[in-house]
């Protein structure tokens, strides 16, 4: 039986959860894990202050990785939230994470083919061909002299890892991701 600790035994979704959450992140799930339990619950367990927290839950909840109940405590108004994972949508959230960067990358692919770009030799300061004209061919920084940059090197780069997401979205995250078998 797939289980929220099993999907977070996935290198994937682990390497997901700590490049959005960090290491306390990572703590705070394994805190929920299999429970609903209040954001005041962890923090005392784990010894985080409350508002730090409060911005991990919050984050998996902006990911719709976590939901809450907000109920009022009658004796003193407030309200209280209880927190639980709901990790069947990680394989969703990753895969539309890859999708942005790729989409990032082919822009910036598309801007590198497209521009011809003048480099200080001073500074390296790269600068596109018409504003470099605009400056004389000067450096904005050091008044340096700016030369013909040749962006072959950063082209192959974007090609490469452009490529490899292109390989990682063809081939999704592995089965034990399929949200059914979580539930």
């Amino acid at each position: 039986m797939i289980t929220e600790k099993t999907t977070l035994d996935s290198p994937i979704v682990k390497q997901f959860f700590e490049e959005i959450l960090g290491e306390e992140g990572l703590m705070v799930i394994n805190s929920l894990m299999g429970r609903e339990v209040t954001d005041e619950v962890i923090s005392k367990e784990l010894g985080f202050k409350i508002n730090i927290v409060r911005k991990i839950l919050y984050k998996l909840y902006d990911y719709r990785l976590a939901s809450y109940i907000r109920t009022k405590d009658k004796e003193i108004g407030w309200y209280i939230y209880t927190w639980r994972l709901d990790l069947p949508r990680v394989k969703d959230v990753i895969m539309e994470k890859k999708m942005r960067i790729l989409e990032d990358l082919t822009n910036k692919l598309e801007y590198e083919l497209n521009t011809v770009f003048f480099e200080c030799s001073n500074d390296h300061f790269r600068i596109p061909y018409d504003i470099a004209s605009e400056r004389d061919f000067r450096c904005p920084q050091c008044e340096g002299s700016l030369e013909y940059c040749n962006n072959q090197n950063v082209v192959e780069t974007l090609e490469t890892e452009i490529k490899r997401l292109n390989v990682e979205l063809d081939n999704p995250v592995p089965e034990v991701f399929n949200p059914a078998r979580l539930q």
